[in-house]
């Protein structure tokens, strides 16, 4: 099943979502995460925060070449209840979200990060990442927490920022 992609505006989003129960989660999980999956790449996106698709759920799913070569497939990382254990250097780089589809603004990212979580078998793991799974982490931990990448925009960019999505919001659904 492909879900609609929640959209900027909605409440969902500024969420802070709460740990979830893996024993609650298990039973629906092969199913939600073949959704999300579906649903990522409908929409050509590299990750989904289940608050995305109006879940209350800590959980994200991201989907990642596995090499730098064209065409190569695709390794998905399932994270539920991610913390972040450490981050450093920075980068900034261009970066769009699925629920601002058409906004693309240059922010700050930590260019290393490690976390723990629960993998989708519900085992604790550590996550040591760089690069643009690095990215989509930060990415998708953001909306776990109720944040959006434009919240990592400087000030003098929020103007500009709310005129583009003025713009663009009647084009989304």
């Amino acid at each position: 099943m492909i879900y609609k992609v929640v959209k900027y505006g909605d409440p969902i989003l500024r969420r802070k979502l709460k740990p979830t129960d893996f024993e609650v989660l298990k039973p629906i999980l092969p199913q939600l995460l073949k959704d999300m999956e579906e649903t990522c790449l409908a929409v050509h996106g590299v990750g989904l925060a289940a608050n995305q698709i109006g879940l209350d759920y800590r959980l994200a799913l991201i989907l990642i070449p596995e090499s730098d070569k064209k065409d190569a497939p695709l390794k998905r990382v399932v994270i539920i209840n991610p913390e972040f254990v450490d981050k450093q250097g920075e980068i900034i780089e261009e970066e769009g979200c699925l629920s601002l589809p058409g906004l693309w603004v240059e922010i700050p990212r930590a260019t290393d990060v490690t976390i723990t979580c629960l993998n989708e078998k519900g085992e604790a793991v550590k996550i040591r990442a760089r690069g643009l799974l690095a990215k989509a982490i930060q990415h998708e931990m953001d909306h776990l927490e109720g944040h959006l990448f434009i919240d990592h925009a400087t000030p003098a960019m929020k103007p500009g920022i709310k005129k583009e999505i003025k713009k663009l919001r009647p084009k989304w659904d």
